[in-house]
């Protein structure tokens, strides 16, 4: 019954990830009959391969920011500036395999989840270590698929900025705060607030695509509904301690040792 019912939810998620292709084409088609004001993207041929991670690539032209503008104020003026559906893809791609936080993240769990393993008195080191590499590949695998179908699939359907908004306020309780919310909130491509479904749809997504990788352990059971909703929960839990530290507060804490 377990496996039925993942089976079941795997085929709503991918049916949840056809109608979002259907809306972002929708999508676009609506947006090839209006007017607009800057130049159209160009087409994604062979030949833009090699730039195709290139940060510089994938921003639209901005303005030099102003003599003295912290740097704090510089992301929160790079997202008056729209990002095409191309770009979050780009972003989505870079985000999931160049990413060196992804990675450590990824170690670091893995390394969490070894360690909680029972003990198997037949294994050696060799087996330990191959077990960890194992882990740390399954791990990868699911980050990757969310961060695919959160910042560049589903952002793109939805018409939403998978980019951080930093916080406006001032105190760090107050931007903790909105560092945390923003895996719930987020902006619309008008820079309007809203419901950060592409967020959680891509995490969801993720999660429940990894009963095709997963492989259960004594004691701990990963495939099925109950095992998908606690990646689920796990993935917004860690999500949320990622916006504190490393997007709201960690170019501050570096600002200070360049100094």
């Amino acid at each position: 019954m377990p496996e039925a019912r993942a089976r079941l939810l795997l085929r709503a998620l991918f049916l949840l990830a056809a109608v979002s292709f259907t809306a972002a084409a929708a999508r676009a088609q609506t947006a090839a009959t209006l007017p607009v004001d800057r130049e159209p993207s160009k087409p994604f041929v062979a030949a833009n391969w090699p730039n195709f991670f290139d940060e510089r690539q994938s921003q639209t032209t901005t303005q030099q920011p102003p003599q003295g503008q912290s740097k704090h104020d510089q992301r929160r003026a790079e997202l008056e500036t729209p990002l095409t559906p191309g770009q979050k893809m780009k972003r989505g791609l870079r985000s999931a395999f160049l990413s060196p936080q992804g990675y450590l993240n990824t170690a670091f769990g893995a390394t969490l989840t070894h360690f909680r393993e029972e003990d198997q008195p037949h294994k050696d080191g060799g087996d330990e270590a191959a077990d960890w590499a194992s882990r740390f590949a399954r791990n990868f695998s699911t980050r990757a698929t969310r961060r695919i179908f959160s910042d560049g699939i589903y952002a793109s359907a939805f018409g939403q900025d998978p980019r951080y908004e930093p916080s406006p306020r001032k105190g760090f309780g107050r931007r903790a705060a909105h560092a945390a919310t923003r895996v719930f909130i987020t902006r619309d491509d008008e820079g309007n607030h809203e419901f950060n479904a592409s967020r959680l749809a891509g995490n969801m997504t993720g999660s429940a695509l990894a009963n095709l990788w997963e492989q259960s352990t004594p004691g701990h059971d990963r495939i099925g509904v109950g095992p998908t909703f606690k990646r689920f929960g796990r993935s917004l839990m860690f999500e949320a301690l990622s916006n504190v530290v490393f997007q709201e507060f960690w170019p501050d804490i570096m600002g200070i040792f360049k100094r």
